[in-house]
């Protein structure tokens, strides 16, 4: 089963008491070992490695807005340019995102800054520049929030159902709740639809976390792939894919890049 969002929570907030230094864990293996310490397990490659994975995905604003800012949510920093973004995450439009830690909740613990001097804290991480396991506030860089799929974070957001309801492990839910009318769910038994992703250059085609052209988090679908669509709407698809990296995601992607099945010949 897995550990909750507040256990893990929990974990990170006790670590700082310990006293563990950057050495021992660094950022990823400290998100790692408070999901151990709750009762579960997680293994990743570094913080992009996480960012890939992810349950969902989003900006800070976006988290707040959808109620996903919650104990135990993770924290990262994205940066501005993909010079130092590791070769094998090269191309597929995510970004660089170069540190991870734990959300534990609003002035849930006190520590002190890099001067010494004591502050409320909402996040828990493994500080390079601290050198240790440190309290932090969302002020200190972080540009965006995931939920991991090791950690249940079940109601705690108020969102209406558990995260992943309905969703296969390692399917990304990160195109459920947008702004643009579309409304997210399994399309009702019987009446299922699939097409075929088309593109003019024979190249992948985008799949975009949000339906807009300005959304800059996005993965990539081979030509030829066959897809499941769940809704249409002003030139956007809901679907479910499986992108380069292997990966089923369920996000949009541009409707004229979709040929349904039944207008094949």
């Amino acid at each position: 089963m897995k550990p909750t969002g507040k256990s893990v929570a929990a974990a990170a907030v006790q670590a700082v008491g310990v006293g563990y230094t950057y050495d021992e864990m660094d950022c990823q293996a400290f998100v790692e070992h408070c999901v151990k310490q709750a009762g579960g397990a997680m293994s990743y490659r570094g913080s992009n490695d996480m960012a890939r994975h992810a349950a969902w995905l989003g900006t800070l604003d976006e988290a707040r807005a959808q109620g996903r800012l919650v104990p135990g949510a993770g924290l990262l920093i994205r940066e501005e340019t993909d010079a130092n973004l590791p070769a094998r995450y090269a191309g597929d439009g995510l970004g660089d995102f170069s540190h991870v830690g734990l959300y534990v909740g609003e002035n849930a613990l006190t520590d002190v800054d890099k001067n010494g001097n004591a502050r409320s804290c909402d996040v828990v991480h493994s500080s390079a520049t601290m050198g240790r396991v440190a309290g932090s506030t969302l002020a200190n860089g972080w540009t965006h929030a995931m939920w991991f799929q090791e950690i249940g974070y079940g109601n705690e957001a108020g969102l209406g159902v558990d995260q992943g309801a309905g969703i296969d492990q390692g399917v990304d839910d990160g195109g459920t709740s947008v702004g643009d009318g579309l409304t997210a769910g399994a399309p009702a038994a019987g009446a299922e639809r699939y097409a075929m992703v088309v593109s003019p250059d024979g190249g992948p085609v985008k799949l975009r976390k949000s339906a807009s052209a300005e959304e800059t988090l996005y993965w990539l679908v081979n030509a030829g792939a066959r897809v499941l669509v769940e809704r249409e709407r002003d030139g956007w698809a809901l679907i479910c894919a499986i992108c380069t990296d292997g990966y089923t995601r369920r996000a949009y992607m541009m409707a004229r890049y979709l040929e349904e099945e039944n207008e094949r010949g």
